[in-house]
Formats: C-alpha cells, sequence, structure tokens
C-alpha cells in the first residue's frame, strides 16, 4: 500500500475530511424562525447543513455491494459536500460583515476537501486554488504551509481511488512530484515516489528511482532507490545469493541448480505477509516432491515474532532471518513493501518479481521446463 495512507495506497488509508465539525451556537437555536433576521436565519440553516452527516454505506443483509454501487453512493457524497460548500461561499459573499463569515469560509474549505475526497474530481481545481490563497497567508509559517499541500495531496488522491487503482497512482504521482518541488528539503514528496516505484513495472519502477537520485539528498531513499535498480538489474540474469538460514546452516541457490526456486520476503508485521507464508506454504507442499525449492527471507524487527510464526505454521523450509545479518539483505534489494515473491528458474535466473499474484501458475509453468 503506497504511504498515503495511499492507498488501500495507496487506499482506504487516507482519511476524508470530518463531516462533524460543530460550531454551536444553542442560544440561537432556541429563537424561533420568525424572530431570526435573514443573516441569521441563513447561517442557522448553512450549520444545519454543514453539521449533517452524510448516510453511511450500511452492510446489505444479502449480498456485498457492487462496485458501481459504492462509487455511486461516494459520487452522491461529494456532491453533498459540495453542494454545503456551495451554501457556505454564498453566505460569506452576501454577508461578508456576519461574525461567522470567517468561520463559513472555513465550512467552504472543508467542505471542497470532503468533496474532492470523496470522488469529486470537478471540484479539484477549485481546492486547488482555496489552498493556494491560504498557503499564501503571511501569518502561517512553513510546516502549516506543508500541511496545507500535504493535505490536498491526501484529498485528491483519495477521490480518485473510486476511479480505479491506476488513476490513484497517476494522482499520487503528479502531486508528489509537485510537492518534492514546492519543499526540497523534505523528503516526503520524494518518498511517495519511491513507494510508487516499489509497486510500478519494472521500465517505470527504474525511471522513477533514478529521479529520486537526482533530486534528494535522503540517505534513505537513496539506499532504497539503488536497491531498486539493483533488483532491476538483476532480473533475467542468474541470481548469486549466499545466505545463513535460521538453524544455522550455509545456503547458495546455486547448489538447487535444476531445480525452480520461490523466494518469499515476508514479515509478520505486514497486513497480508500471513496469508502469503500460508499460500506459499501450501504451494510447497504441492510441489516440493516435483523439484520446487522455497526460501523464506524475513525482515521482522522482532525476532521472536518470526520465529514464532515458523513454529506455528511448522514451516519446514530454509528461513533467512535478515534482521540478525544487520538488514543486508533489505538493503541490497531496497526491499520495503511486502510480501514479495521472486522466482529463479531451473537455470538459476531470476524471472519473476511479483509472483505472490500467481505463485501455482508460475510454479507449474516453471516445474514443466
Amino acid at each position: 500500500m503506497l504511504r498515503v495512507a495511499l492507498l488501500p495506497v495507496l487506499t482506504a488509508t487516507i482519511v476524508a475530511t470530518d463531516f462533524h465539525a460543530a460550531l454551536s451556537d444553542p442560544a440561537a437555536a432556541k429563537q424561533t424562525a420568525a424572530t431570526l433576521s435573514p443573516t441569521d436565519r441563513a447561517w442557522k440553516t448553512l450549520k444545519q447543513h454543514y453539521d449533517t452527516p452524510p448516510s453511511p454505506l450500511r452492510q446489505l443483509p444479502d449480498r456485498m455491494y457492487t462496485q458501481k454501487e459504492i462509487r455511486d453512493h461516494y459520487a452522491d457524497v461529494a456532491d453533498r459536500a459540495g453542494s454545503v460548500a456551495d451554501e457556505a461561499r454564498a453566505f460569506y459573499t452576501r454577508y461578508p460583515r456576519s461574525p461567522n463569515a470567517a468561520k463559513a469560509k472555513d465550512m467552504y474549505f472543508e467542505m471542497l476537501h470532503a468533496a474532492v475526497s470523496f470522488s469529486g474530481k470537478s471540484r479539484i481545481r477549485e481546492l486547488e486554488v482555496a489552498t493556494a490563497e491560504r498557503i499564501k497567508n503571511p501569518k502561517l509559517d512553513s510546516n502549516a504551509r506543508f500541511e496545507l499541500s500535504m493535505r490536498l495531496l491526501h484529498s485528491t488522491v483519495s477521490g480518485r481511488q473510486y476511479e480505479s487503482d491506476d488513476a490513484m497512482r497517476q494522482e499520487l504521482e503528479r502531486r508528489a512530484r509537485q510537492l518534492a518541488r514546492d519543499y526540497p528539503d523534505r523528503p516526503d514528496g520524494y518518498a511517495y515516489l519511491v513507494d510508487l516505484a516499489r509497486v510500478a513495472p519494472l521500465p517505470k519502477s527504474v525511471a522513477l528511482a533514478y529521479e529520486v537520485l537526482a533530486g534528494s539528498k535522503d540517505r534513505k531513499l537513496r539506499v532504497a532507490c539503488r536497491g531498486l535498480l539493483t533488483r532491476a538489474a538483476t532480473l533475467d540474469k542468474r541470481l548469486d545469493l549466499t545466505l545463513t538460514t535460521n538453524d544455522g546452516k550455509s545456503l547458495n541457490l546455486s547448489q538447487w541448480r535444476g531445480k525452480p526456486i520461490l523466494l518469499l520476503f515476508w514479515d509478520s508485521a505486514s497486513k497480508y505477509s500471513a496469508k502469503s507464508v500460508y499460500i506459499v506454504n501450501n504451494v510447497y507442499n504441492e510441489y516440493r516432491a516435483k523439484g520446487l525449492e522455497v526460501v523464506g527471507l524475513n525482515f521482522d524487527d522482532d525476532l521472536t515474532r518470526a520465529r514464532s510464526m515458523i513454529n506455528d505454521y511448522k514451516l519446514e523450509w530454509p528461513q533467512y532471518l535478515d534482521k540478525q545479518a544487520g538488514w543486508t539483505l533489505r538493503e541490497r534489494f531496497g526491499v520495503e513493501s511486502l510480501p514479495l515473491c521472486w522466482f529463479v528458474d531451473k537455470n538459476g535466473v531470476l524471472c519473476e518479481l511479483h509472483g505472490e499474484r500467481n505463485p501455482y501458475g508460475i510454479a507449474e509453468k516453471l516445474l514443466a521446463e
């Protein structure tokens, strides 16, 4: 998942604007509509609309929602937020001297963010303009300006997730690049580009890695990019790898020449690693008699958890504990996003960097060669 808390990151990780930011006025609430001035009446109506949350997407009793139904729901939420934004703008435009005009401007900004976060793509330009106006405020320090820019990135990327993963990644790439230009002394923009490089097709991954190396001075990001480039250069070549496994034995992949090998990069903390360990173990048990070999490459900070998981799953394939070795493999290959499955063919050539997408099919193909 990407950094943007992108993204289930790409992606349910970006938090949308809160609809519950109440601006209470108990005294006004007790007045009847007949005694309120036009300004107070307009404010009361706006405040009521702003404080009313959208209807949630409740679980259906007999089925799951379709993707279209989910998209349509959030499009309606975005439209509603946009309508409240328009109402707030109309208020502070018509009543600029009202004591609530400044609050209405804040409402407008919040509802624009909400609209864009929930797929209101047509309001993106408007949100950009409103954000730029706030960034120009001379009273803001650099941290506050940066937070406004980051929030713009989060909202625009979040909204694109309802289109497709590709749309979300394209938006993130554009926003991350702009963030890196606007705040060159901060690593965040380049860090998003590195995250994208980790999941991109190889040519794109290489291009992004070189871009970050050319622009960023952050040591951690530069190490990650060099690892990505090493990984790219290793594909379609013999993988030279010598490891000391958790039982203290030395393992060189060349000793399995003539057999396909699956390398599982995992840790116990990653969201999908437990499932991957389970699946890879099943792949191993199904194809080991036909010649498949499996090696686990673990990146746990807490080796106690790693060993516990190895024991719980009764894993019979060797494990390399990278922390114990000083993170040598993590830096060498720039591994951060887990789990990953690499496949090495019978000739020792690394032929697949994302075998987790189809481990059974790739294992069968390599065994048949």
